[in-house]
């Protein structure tokens, strides 16, 4: 485990591995590393969020944030971004092995509800679906990379919930007991129609 990464940060840094691997970037400047999140602009809770994930792993580097069309671009620079987030590499994530190291999968079964609101508020969301007629909510989470999908099975099989393959690309929660408990877990009051950005915040600041 990186040796300036302590218990009190392992909340953030959960839910940030999870925002990562959805829609983290870690690029090579001249002189140090940038982390970015891209989320749509409407999102600005989750935003908000993310920015302060960033700054409790991070105390006193600045986080920037740029628009880029309808997207707003989540960023902070530090060298020890390849460190924190060892999965980074040369190209796209689904075109090579996403793999935890064994300290990131201790703090993931430490933390599973924030790895697992990362992964849904990123490449996720909780939607409605219409089954005989009548209207259910469910949760999904879709992404290209094979390991990164098994990685969100695996991190419901933490909290007991009953994940299925909707697709090649698409993990679904639609189990009433599982949509109830994440709703729970999230901070959704009963009968909530939020979309991914307005999912209630799990960290402190």
């Amino acid at each position: 485990m990186p040796a300036d990464l302590d218990a009190a940060q392992h909340a953030a840094y959960s839910y940030l591995l999870g925002m990562y691997l959805g829609d983290g970037y870690i690029g090579r400047t001249p002189r140090t590393y940038r982390l970015e999140v891209s989320l749509h602009k409407r999102q600005a809770r989750v935003i908000e969020r993310v920015a302060r994930a960033i700054s409790v792993l991070r105390p006193g580097h600045p986080v920037g944030l740029r628009r880029r069309g309808p997207v707003t671009v989540v960023n902070a620079y530090s060298n020890a971004w390849p460190v924190l987030f060892p999965q980074h590499g040369a190209g796209r994530k689904h075109q090579r092995p996403i793999v935890l190291e064994p300290w990131q999968r201790s703090i993931v079964e430490q933390h599973p509800v924030e790895f697992l609101q990362g992964c849904i508020e990123s490449d996720g969301c909780r939607h409605r679906r219409i089954v005989a007629g009548r209207n259910y909510p469910a949760y999904s989470f879709t992404n290209h990379s094979p390991d990164i999908l098994q990685l969100f099975v695996w991190a419901c099989g933490l909290l007991r919930l009953h994940p299925r393959q909707a697709n090649r690309v698409t993990i679904s929660l639609a189990r009433r007991a599982d949509v109830a408990t994440l709703d729970s877990l999230f901070g959704l009051g009963e009968g909530a129609e939020p979309s991914a950005g307005s999912i209630s915040p799990l960290l402190t600041p």
